[in-house]
């Protein structure tokens, strides 16, 4: 039902229908053929059509096929000769099975796919309740048309129905290959054994009790081969007995003279066939998957331990001697050999005790630390599983890792040693550059001129305000000290401060920063205000930045639970990737994006940002997508400020 179900939308409406085809001569012949009683039809295997095709209608075509079904099954009734309005109220009655069996087993149009135990005895509960609910409807209308006794017909019609939807419908929600190996010779031996039992058995003629035989083959099917196998031969019986027995073969004919006793019989026969048969195939098909994961596992663990650096050993003591389950190449080395003993006292008398220990021992210079673990039986572990540890390369390697930390820690100090000096050194002729630049602006120079001087102040004032920013970044990746005391801080009215303040870093552009309607009338916390301030400048400067022409950004404050506060800055502008976000609180680094390569800028801001958060006020920050699009830079701070700096390393 999975592969029809993902057909394109036109060949599934094709399968739908030729289904809703295939229902009208199918119901026809179900009452046509049905000598033990005419007016009910001993098996309706129509039902596994019609619910085929409703499990395969999507949305409200669903309601269309429903109605469908109770056309096609109503013609395939007024065919046979029933009377027109009996004829359509058992379409109806049939749609009833459809509807139940379509919601409960394919609500959103993917079906069930009958592969485990727990799918099949679902498969099975839902389709006893559709029949069920089938038989009621259908045995109201033979009660009134017929004048049957209501419980009569209903059992009857529920068995009928219930047998049918059992037989077919797994032929389409059994997976095709469920990886299970299956040897050809067997399933023809076992096919011909199953056909010549049900044709011995069932023949016309024979009253011989061994209605049960036939089972016997088809749980060898259930047992070693795929579900579809087993639900290809389930229905290939179905049809076998019920031929056979119509014609007055087999135990259940020879019962009565009046065949409907032995249509319940087959009915009930079928019923026990189908559902024995699904439970065990599942049953059989979580085993064969557990297993396939049991071998997957133990080969992944097969490979960790002879690729492992530690050494590892498994002893079995349930023999007179130790023997060895596993051993890898690294615990044969240490070892120097597989069987114990090992000519290592302390680990050996460890062996012979079986508990589980920690032992210490030396060979070729390497100092060894060996972890037994015992399982096994109250007088005494059967298995011992041995782990041995090389300290002497153990310490190395820490000793290798810890000059390494150090000697990044050295480099990184030199890097910023050097940025610092550099920024120093650069700051002074910056600065002539600056003031002699204003100097040109306010003199009276040609136009041309006037505006080369323009582009120098702006271009210094740039290259200032990136020195200014390394420099910053250099003191506050310094070692932690103490900072002034924090003071109370009005976190709405820095919003109000900042806001207006940014607002003419894009006049020309009419950029709007407005603090949200909804904010507090008053926010709190115990901080500093001037690495605040300092915070919502670099966020509000990059909202103004990556913001379009007439944009509005917004600053929203909120307590936290924590007695804290949370300050978003959100913008409307370009966004930042999912993937990107991490990396932008890299120093000098921005998103590898065209959009962000048009806007200019060093990539500081955020830096900054983090570094002052973490070092200096105690808190934190990220970004999030603003919903229709844009950034949205949300600062959780704490109640209180830390009274002394951490140190804070920039990437």
């Amino acid at each position: 039902m999975q592969r029809l179900a993902s057909l394109p939308d036109n060949v599934r409406r094709a399968t739908i229908a030729l289904l809703l085809l295939a229902t009208v001569p199918t119901a026809y012949l179900a009452v046509a053929f049905s000598v033990a009683d005419p007016l009910l039809a001993a098996w309706w295997p129509a039902a596994g059509l019609s619910v085929m095709a409703g499990m395969l209608a999507r949305g409200r075509g669903r309601w269309v096929v429903i109605l469908l079904v109770a056309l096609a099954t109503g013609s395939g009734n007024l065919l046979a000769g029933r009377d027109p309005l009996f004829a359509f109220l058992l379409g109806l009655g049939n749609s009833v099975e459809v509807m139940v069996i379509a919601a409960l087993l394919a609500p959103a149009g993917a079906a069930l796919r009958i592969a485990s135990l727990r799918t099949a005895s679902r498969f099975i509960v839902v389709a006893l309740i559709g029949a069920i609910g089938a038989g009621v409807a259908l045995g109201a209308v033979a009660t009134v048309f017929l004048q049957r006794p209501f419980v009569e017909a209903a059992v009857q019609l529920t068995a009928s129905h219930a047998s049918a939807t059992l037989v077919t419908l797994p032929l389409v929600l059994v997976p095709l290959v469920d990886g299970r190996p299956m040897r050809a010779l067997e399933v023809a031996v076992q096919s011909l054994a199953l056909g010549g039992l049900v044709a011995v058995v069932f023949w016309p003629g024979n009253d011989w009790p061994t209605a049960f035989v036939p089972v016997v083959a088809l749980l060898w099917a259930a047992l070693r081969f795929s579900l579809i196998v087993t639900a290809l031969q389930l229905a290939v019986t179905a049809i076998a007995v019920i031929v056979l027995t119509t014609l007055g073969g087999g135990p259940f004919a020879a019962v009565s003279d009046d065949m409907r006793a032995p249509v319940v019989l087959i009915q009930i026969f079928l019923l026990v066939y189908a559902t024995s048969a699904l439970l065990i195939a599942g049953a059989r098909s979580d085993w064969f998957q557990l297993i396939r994961r049991l071998k997957a596992q133990e080969e992944a663990l097969r490979q960790g331990i002879v690729t492992a650096d530690a050494g590892i050993v498994i002893l079995d003591r349930s023999l007179d001697e130790p023997h060895p389950v596993a051993i890898n190449p690294r615990a044969r080395e240490i070892l120097q050999g597989e069987l114990p003993p090992y000519a290592i006292p302390t680990l050996d008398a460890a062996i012979a005790a079986g508990a589980t220990t920690r032992v210490e021992f030396e060979r070729a210079g390497h100092a060894f630390e060996a972890v037994l673990a015992g399982t096994g039986s109250a007088g005494g572990a059967d298995l011992i599983s041995i782990v041995i540890i090389d300290v002497t390369e153990r310490e190395e390697r820490e000793r290798q890792a810890r000059e390494l930390s150090e000697e990044l820690s050295r480099l990184n100090a030199q890097k910023d040693d050097f940025i610092a000096a550099v920024s120093h050194e650069l700051r002074t002729p910056v600065t002539s550059i600056i003031g002699f630049s204003e100097d040109l602006d306010d003199g009276r120079l040609p136009p041309e001129l006037a505006a080369s001087g323009s582009i120098i102040a702006r271009n210094a004032r740039r290259l200032a305000d990136v020195i200014e920013d390394v420099l910053e970044l250099s003191r506050l990746s310094a070692l932690g000290g103490p900072l002034p005391p924090p003071a109370d801080v009005d976190l709405v009215r820095l919003a109000h401060e900042c806001a207006g303040d940014a607002q003419g870093l894009a006049l020309g552009r009419r950029v709007r920063v407005d603090v949200a309607d909804d904010a507090p009338a008053s926010l709190v916390v115990r901080s500093r205000e001037r690495d605040l301030v300092r915070v919502c400048a670099n966020l509000l400067s990059n909202a103004v930045k990556f913001s379009p022409d007439d944009a509005v950004i917004e600053v929203a404050l909120a307590p936290a639970d924590d007695g804290g506060a949370i300050v978003r800055v959100i913008d409307h502008g370009v966004g930042i990737p999912e993937e990107f976000r991490d990396m932008v609180w890299e120093r000098f680094t921005r998103a590898p994006v065209e959009s962000h390569r048009l806007v200019p800028g060093t990539g500081l801001g955020l830096p900054i940002v983090k570094a002052l958060l973490e070092s200096r006020l105690g808190g934190s920050a990220r970004l999030l997508e603003t919903p229709g699009g844009g950034t949205t830079v949300e600062v959780v701070l704490p109640a209180a400020a830390p009274a002394v700096s951490s140190a804070h390393t920039v990437v």
